[in-house]
């Protein structure tokens, strides 16, 4: 009797312990999704705009437009003949590489 009393109390003590210590406490990295919003490229900030009318861009058609809300920049697909890129800029009309 005292035999099955012991392995009882080792079986429940291993349970309590994985119970105990199997719940980790390492922070998650939680990655959250860019909202981006389609848009036309009137509704580009002037600044926008500006930048790509200058030579580096000129000959590059915007295909599509899209306002990134979450980083509150702008982010372009781009083509040049059989070339297509996406292209990200800041409000003020920089490239953001």
């Amino acid at each position: 009797m005292k035999k099955v009393i012991a392995i009882l109390s080792l079986v429940l003590f291993a349970g309590v312990t994985q119970a105990t210590f199997g719940v980790s406490s390492l922070p998650i990295a939680v990655e959250t999704q860019d909202e981006l919003v389609k848009i036309t490229t009137d509704e580009l900030p002037e600044a926008v705009k500006q930048t790509l009318a200058t030579a580096d861009y000129k000959s590059w058609t915007v295909e599509e437009a899209y306002h990134n809300k979450t980083k509150d920049h702008y982010e372009l697909k781009v083509k040049k003949e059989a070339e297509t890129k996406t292209l990200k800029f800041a409000k003020d009309g920089k490239e953001i590489k």
